[in-house]
């Protein structure tokens, strides 16, 4: 009996036994009943169990909950006396140097970014009258300026940028001037957008009025093919499919810089009506595929231009051409720094601040600065 209950618990019960040559034969089980019993204590055992992990469960979560909450409202205050703080930090500035504050409002108002512009208000002493041509003249001399005409010196360009900043249009701009100056035999018209319905067809366009042909590429080793094939041309513009700035497949990008071949030229084409953010986020992610300068479009529908002029200083990035209209192609001027920076006034000047008044004295004239 005792090999039974081990072997079936103490619930077992012996059936029959028979003698064997070898021993004793035993049939043994367990009372049905019983062992109904047993598995409907042990469920419940485990129905009690979930229930308590539940409610358990159900606390934590709520207390989590109340955690957030906490830490959302410790977010909320924390801001808010940052806030204080900076308004107060504002309020001693505008008392102790009421010039400086000025000078910082009027760099704003153009669109300068809040750093550059306390960068730039930092190296002039603000207590002169001439501070404000001061400050100018370092925002001419900063502004990086490309001399090379690219319509002139020939290569093979490729415009790159973001959907609808105008990249065909340019192209068009581009090759009719240089059709003007030079031979239509000289030119290539090369196009890798086969995503935006009816790019092919406007590029065409303009390539079957100037007489020059237009290569499809589809691919990398397309276009390289392609490249081989057109050395004889002295200058190759390349239109490129329209990317948003998040696209994961920028690194992909046909045109991109490889070590040891740079005989493509990549030139971001960026529209002047661009929030500054934004410029800063298109300018670092096509800085990947390597940029040899920038083409800046849309000048004529832009309210301000120091959000251009602030990322150009702060990228590095040089300025070739400026296109302030649609006309082909007289509405594309090589850049003249001069005339950016009074455009860039003339539009400052054309900007309403009666309501960032009350921000910039709360100290919150870096927010204006950064929602431009």
């Amino acid at each position: 009996m005792g090999l039974v209950r081990s072997e079936l618990g103490d619930d077992a019960v012996i059936m029959s036994t028979r003698n064997m040559p070898e021993g004793v034969e035993i049939v043994a089980a367990v009372d049905p009943e019983i062992e109904q019993k047993r598995v409907a204590v042990t469920q419940n055992k485990f129905k009690d169990r979930y229930v308590q992990n539940e409610a358990v469960s159900d606390n934590q979560a709520a207390m989590n909950q109340d955690i957030q909450n906490m830490a959302s409202e410790l977010k909320a205050m924390k801001s808010m006396l940052q806030d204080q703080l900076s308004g107060l930090a504002w309020q001693q500035t505008e008392t102790n140097d009421p010039k400086q504050v000025q000078l910082l409002k009027r760099l704003v108002q153009l669109g300068i970014g809040w750093e550059l512009a306390q960068e730039l208000v930092g190296k002039v002493e603000t207590n002169v009258i001439q501070a404000w041509s001061e400050i100018l003249k370092e925002l001419e001399r900063r502004i990086p300026v490309s001399n090379l005409d690219i319509v002139d010196s020939g290569g093979v360009i490729a415009l790159v940028g973001p959907t609808g900043v105008g990249k065909t249009t340019t192209i068009a701009k581009m090759a009719s001037r240089f059709v003007m100056r030079n031979s239509a035999s000289q030119l290539a018209l090369v196009t890798t957008d086969c995503y935006k319905i009816g790019a092919q067809a406007q590029l065409k366009t303009f390539a079957d009025l100037l007489g020059v042909p237009v290569h499809v590429a589809k691919s990398e080793g397309e276009l390289y093919t392609l490249l081989g094939s057109l050395t004889a041309k002295k200058l190759i513009l390349i239109d490129t499919a329209g990317m948003s700035q998040k696209d994961s497949l920028m690194n992909q990008q046909p045109t991109k810089t490889k070590v040891g071949l740079d005989a493509i030229q990549n030139y971001l084409v960026m529209s002047a009506a661009t929030q500054l953010s934004v410029m800063h986020d298109i300018v670092d992610s096509f800085g990947k595929v390597g940029l040899k300068g920038c083409i800046l479009t849309k000048l004529d529908e832009a309210t301000q231009l120091g959000n251009v002029i602030t990322v150009m200083i702060e990228k590095s990035l040089s300025l070739t051409y400026i296109s302030n209209g649609q006309r082909v192609p007289e509405d594309l001027e090589p850049i003249k720094v001069r005339d950016l920076v009074d455009k860039a006034m003339v539009l400052g000047q054309q900007k309403n601040m009666k309501n960032e008044e009350m921000a910039f004295k709360l100290g919150m004239g870096k927010e204006i600065s950064d929602a431009q």
